[in-house]
């Protein structure tokens, strides 16, 4: 047993957020958000062991890693239905973000003083691709809000397409020009030389199924590009949105059984993002094996575990207790 399941919960959220979390779970307790159980993502086991109960902001959630092959994801999930309508009603961004959608989409399009000297920024994903080598002509994001990520590929004369379920992005983005359509249950239209999912893939539900079916949209020398928030030196923030939690290993499984082959990957030491680039392949590949994941998935929670007790102490410690203490520990 690891004890202690609760995951600290943070008190950085505005009004906005509180409300909106609210309407969350009492729509949670009153059954109108569907839930359902999942077999693990990656490897289809149900041999599971419970990491947290509840996500960053309280919310009754279980995140769960596979005894199996160590993928961590969220079990139970929303239902498919209960999942779009998340997105569509933008309770997402409004839990998540500041509630003002439009309003904070505009600084979202301009790339023109973005500092690349950091080892990540609103462009890494562009220079990632670009300096890959690989030629292409169109491009599609899945999940593109606005479309700003699309900018850089449309400045250079790429054809370019993007997909998201909010109506409200949707028209902002096209107010910009963009060619965005609004995502329903029909799918994917057309094919692409370049199919980008950048912080999406941890949103889906059975992120196999989902790779395969945009792999018939992708052109004979295409590629798939995915940008994760990833297990790489902690596990990143827990969210009821967050069905999946990839390390470097589960996240190329699931590329591979998908139809597709590695040519790149990197990860971000300082914010814990990977990033992948893969090419259309002839076949599918079977699961690929990943010992001992699951016991190096338990260390880097309990490490992470001793933080958040350290945090939910201090949270609770009066202010001119924790502000000595804090000089004490500085001398």
């Amino acid at each position: 047993m690891l004890g202690f399941t609760h995951y600290y919960r943070t008190t950085h959220e505005s009004a906005d957020n509180r409300a909106a979390i609210a309407v969350y779970i009492q729509r949670l307790d009153s059954g109108d958000i569907g839930l359902v159980e999942v077999n693990c993502p990656n490897c289809r086991a149900t041999n599971d062991q419970v990491l947290f109960d509840r996500d960053r902001y309280g919310i009754p959630w279980k995140t769960v890693v596979c005894r199996d092959c160590g993928m961590v994801y969220s079990n139970p999930q929303m239902d498919a239905s209960s999942t779009v309508e998340f997105y569509a009603s933008d309770l997402y961004r409004r839990i998540y973000g500041s509630g003002h959608l439009l309003r904070d989409s505009t600084s979202m399009f301009k790339i023109d003083r973005v500092d690349r000297s950091r080892d990540y920024h609103r462009l890494t994903h562009y220079d990632f691709i670009m300096g890959s080598g690989i030629e292409f002509e169109s491009v599609v994001e899945i999940g593109a809000g606005g479309g700003w990520n699309l900018i850089p590929f449309i400045e250079d004369g790429k054809h370019c397409v993007g997909y998201d379920y909010s109506p409200n992005l949707v028209a902002a983005g096209r107010q910009q020009g963009i060619d965005i359509i609004l995502e329903d249950r029909r799918g994917l239209i057309g094919e692409y030389d370049l199919i980008m999912l950048k912080h999406v893939l941890e949103h889906v539900d059975n992120p196999v199924t989902q790779l395969r079916e945009l792999r018939e949209h992708v052109s004979a020398d295409g590629h798939l590009f995915v940008e994760v928030p990833g297990i790489v030196k902690r596990i990143p923030s827990i969210q009821n949105a967050h069905y999946h939690y990839f390390s470097e290993r589960t996240l190329a499984s699931v590329v591979e059984q998908s139809g597709f082959e590695i040519t790149s990957i990197r990860s971000i030491n300082r914010n814990g993002y990977i990033l992948v680039l893969a090419k259309k392949s002839n076949e599918y590949a079977s699961l690929v094996p990943t010992p001992g994941e699951h016991e190096w998935v338990i260390s880097i929670v309990r490490r992470g575990r001793r933080g958040m007790l350290k945090a939910l102490v201090a949270e609770r410690l009066p202010q001119p207790l924790l502000g000595a203490l804090k000089v004490i520990l500085r001398r």
